[in-house]
């Protein structure tokens, strides 16, 4: 038994070294190559998954307002905590690819609100209907504040005609 694991063993109280037992999870337990088993689990794809793919195929991306709910799933909500585990590192990789596999933008590097009101303005642009007059003021302050956007801001901006001014 390693030195290690057994002194974590000991730690624990009877019932949790019973439950744990149970599960076949013991002190010491190794490979034939004397490593420590890595016991893994396999966790069901998030629901949030299948609703993202189906939104984003209507609407063309994942810059839903945190409200949104899409078939009665709260997709928005979903999103926000999804990022907030991707940012701490603590969302798996599986999911993190399935997101950006869906839409590359799904957890961009600056403020969401920024992703959805460029979403909003390249619906606008592709649809050919005029911009309301809060994305006409948006548009304009991207303009005039090009020097501080990031680079790939204005690139997706150069995408639907917006220029530095």
């Amino acid at each position: 038994m390693e030195h290690r694991t057994a002194h974590a063993w000991d730690r624990l109280r009877p019932e949790q070294q019973k439950l744990l037992t149970e599960l076949r999870i013991v002190p010491g337990a190794a490979d034939a190559a004397g490593q420590r088993r890595r016991t893994s689990r396999v966790y069901p794809p998030s629901p949030g998954l299948a609703h993202a793919r189906t939104y984003a195929l209507a609407h063309g991306h994942l810059s839903p307002s945190a409200d949104i709910h899409h078939d009665g799933f709260p997709l928005g909500r979903w999103l926000v905590e999804t990022r907030r585990k991707a940012r701490q590192g603590q969302l798996a990789p599986t999911t993190h690819q399935a997101l950006t596999t869906i839409d590359p933008w799904w957890n961009p590097p600056w403020p969401h609100t920024w992703q959805r009101t460029y979403q909003q303005t390249k619906l606008a642009h592709h649809t050919g209907r005029h911009l309301s007059p809060d994305l006409k003021r948006w548009t304009e302050r991207q303009r005039t504040r090009w020097n501080t956007l990031h680079p790939q801001q204005q690139h997706l901006l150069t995408t639907i005609g917006t220029h530095p001014g």
